[in-house]
């Protein structure tokens, strides 16, 4: 069973690069007239909110844009922190877009998808190399909006996104501490059946498969895939019951 650990995050500061994905078509914000990480909360873009809180391990990102990118760039270029901008071509899953950002990264980064919120802490390990935030006691219907994680002790032996049936109460977020050899496991990785796309989650499957430790960071906190309007009232309500 994962024990979740309160840290001060600022300990960790500068360890690692964080690359943001923030490159999905957002078709079910196209009624909002604009990129779903730019919808405001409490009078701030959703975007604002995801960098607030990983400003605590670093000033230095990458973005990885696409759909929307104009007025995005736009807000970044504006914050105090040290960023650089990555346009695929085309988008084909999360893992492709990632394999664009290779040229800047040299030292260990955490990828996190920029339509994903949380409010929390987690510890991490001295010797992590590779790892993935999860939230225990989560709800089905929240597993099922992200993906399902089995673990054996405080390591990552499987996971499914999106899974149909569930059989433990583990959500996988969207952060994802990773070295610069992951990129190999990508080119390692093939297109998902389900989506034709070259998934995160298969690339992590790929990583267990080769033996390499994933370990399992447990999150004490709130979090929210945003992928509706109506998520946005989930982020609000998360700031207020986690106002630091």
């Amino acid at each position: 069973m994962l024990e979740c650990k309160n840290e001060k995050m600022g300990a960790f500061r500068g360890r690692f690069r964080c690359v943001v994905m923030a490159g999905g078509r957002s078709s079910r914000f196209a009624s909002t007239g604009h990129h779903k990480s730019m919808a405001k909360v409490r009078g701030m873009p959703v975007i604002s909110h995801v960098i607030d809180y990983w400003r605590k391990f670093t000033d230095d990102f990458v973005f990885v844009v696409k759909n929307g990118r104009e007025p995005l760039q736009e807000f970044i270029a504006s914050l105090p922190i040290r960023a650089e901008f990555v346009e695929p071509p085309a988008l084909r899953g999360i893992a492709d877009g990632l394999g664009y950002a290779r040229p800047l990264i040299n030292g260990p980064f955490v990828v996190v998808l920029g339509d994903c919120f949380c409010r929390g802490h987690f510890q991490i390990p001295d010797d992590l190399e590779y790892g993935v935030l999860v939230q225990t006691a989560a709800s089905q219907e929240s597993i099922r909006r992200n993906y399902a994680v089995e673990v054996a002790g405080e390591l990552v032996t499987a996971v499914e996104e999106k899974p149909t049936s569930v059989h433990n109460d583990y959500c996988g977020m969207g952060f994802y501490f990773f070295q610069p050899d992951v990129f190999e496991y990508i080119a390692a990785t093939k297109p998902s059946p389900r989506t034709n796309e070259l998934e995160i989650t298969d690339v992590l499957q790929t990583i267990i498969d080769s033996g390499r430790k994933l370990h399992a960071l447990c999150f004490d906190g709130a979090y929210v895939n945003v992928n509706t309007p109506d998520d946005l009232d989930a982020v609000a309500a998360a700031i207020e019951a986690h106002p630091d």
